[in-house]
């Protein structure tokens, strides 16, 4: 019936008169969904990606200050890394566990 509906539309949406005025109802219908992803997108994810950059920024600047201490440094998150990826395989594990019982 959507697609019905869908090839309707898109049929009289190339009408010279009634088309204008149906491909304007068109797209106030589907105002309120993009602004509402728009919103979601300002609200959750939009902060996290400034965070992120900026984290990204303070680390470039401390490795263009002190070039050696990457050299140094990146053993150690090398090694944290690790440990991140054997916790999530871990947890993995214990939710395929507890779909399987």
């Amino acid at each position: 019936m959507k697609m019905l509906i869908k090839r309707v539309v898109r049929s009289m949406a190339g009408l010279p008169v009634l088309g204008r005025l149906i491909r304007i109802a068109v797209a106030v219908a589907r105002l309120p969904y993009e602004n509402e992803r728009r919103d979601a997108f300002a609200r959750e994810q939009l902060p996290m990606l400034l965070k992120n950059i900026a984290d990204l920024n303070a680390r470039v600047l401390a490795v263009e200050r002190d070039p050696a201490n990457l050299a140094e440094s990146t053993p150690v998150a090398l090694r944290m890394m690790a440990r991140e990826l054997a916790a999530l395989r871990e947890r993995i594990d214990q939710l395929e566990a507890g779909l399987r019982s």
